[in-house]
């Protein structure tokens, strides 16, 4: 009774392929250089907790104030390093974004963090050498209690040229260090965030209809901890036809979320809908609002062409997998065969 090794090799491979597809994938390790660079945040007096690796400075308003960076070059050529500040704002899944964006700023924002902060826009640091970077806060004398929020990115500046075409045909990783700074101004133990709903419209994201519901963040501190559940129903009616929620959400001081919901699964028609959006904090704050929506024959057409995609794709995806199911079935049955007839 003797196995044949091949055989048995193949079988194995064709069940581990059954059962666990092959998903490749590229990582970024994470490390504390980049491109030659690295970075020491050097802490002032009055930095809260000095192993944060950001500055969280307490202030009083009026106060004027240098804290610096010292930038490292390990490399044996001059590095040029992009810097550029950024007011913390928060993007459409819940979280807060420290570097460059396009997203919106809320109109309670009266310190933005890009004009009470500056630092040079470039520098250059000599081979194998260090650099330090001053950046310099000048608080208005009339900036209220509360917490101002942003990010230094430090970006290595790639000075290889290339043509047209081959920036066309290559793909360029750029990563960058983001330094967070975090400005506490007088007491703000006592303030509690204030929420706002400022309109829910429908607008088209990624191709596909959303309901979007756009939210304000009104005070100068985190909202920690957020739960958003809404719950859509025909207006003057009572029955919801879906829900939708997202828990362990956060909102930067002064800012605005636009939460999306996908639509092209929840089988609305044309017509007015009625949205209940409830929101709740870890400090066991709550809001609640309710809006009017209309969704007209443009966007319960696209719904439903949407749908009819969603089935589309859908078929064929299950017809490989009982393709590669019967292929699978079908090897293992003539391997059996095979082994079995060696026995024998």
């Amino acid at each position: 009774m003797k196995k044949n090794p091949v055989y048995l090799l193949l079988l194995l491979i064709s069940l581990v392929l059954l059962f666990n597809p092959v998903i490749s994938f590229a990582a970024q390790e994470s490390a504390n250089l980049i491109n030659g660079l690295s970075y020491e945040v050097l802490y002032p007096e009055n930095q809260k907790n000095k192993n944060l690796g950001y500055f969280d400075l307490k202030m009083e308003s009026g106060q004027e104030q240098i804290v610096a960076l010292k930038l490292y070059n390990s490399l044996s050529k001059e590095l040029t390093i992009q810097i550029q500040l950024n007011t913390a704002k928060t993007n459409s899944i819940g979280k807060v974004e420290y570097g460059p964006n396009n997203l919106e700023k809320d109109s309670s924002l009266t310190n933005d963090f890009i004009n009470i902060v500056k630092a040079p826009e470039k520098v250059v640091i000599p081979p194998n050498s260090s650099k330090k970077v001053e950046v310099s806060i000048s608080l208005p004398k009339t900036a209220p209690a509360g917490l101002i929020a942003g990010g230094i990115q430090l970006k290595p500046v790639n000075e290889h040229k290339m043509d047209n075409k081959s920036k066309k045909d290559t793909v360029i990783n750029e990563f960058a260090f983001l330094v967070g700074v975090l400005l506490r101004v007088g007491d703000t133990t006592k303030i509690q965030p204030e929420l706002k709903l400022n309109k829910t419209y429908i607008a088209f994201k990624d191709g596909k209809s959303h309901l979007f519901a756009n939210i304000s963040n009104s005070r100068p501190v985190y909202t920690e901890g957020m739960s958003i559940m809404v719950q859509v129903r025909k207006a003057n009616k009572q029955k919801n036809l879906f829900e939708y929620r997202k828990d362990n959400m956060r909102m930067a001081p002064n800012s605005v979320i636009d939460l999306p919901i996908e639509l092209a699964d929840k089988g609305l028609t044309a017509g007015k809908y009625t949205a209940q959006i409830t929101i709740k904090s870890n400090k066991d704050a709550r809001w609640s609002f309710t809006e009017d929506f209309t969704i007209n024959t443009l966007e319960a057409n696209s719904l439903i062409t949407t749908r009819v995609e969603k089935k589309s794709v859908g078929r064929p995806l299950l017809g490989l997998l009982f393709f590669f199911l019967c292929l699978s079935l079908l090897i293992f049955f003539v391997m059996y065969k095979r082994i079995r007839h060696k026995k024998i």
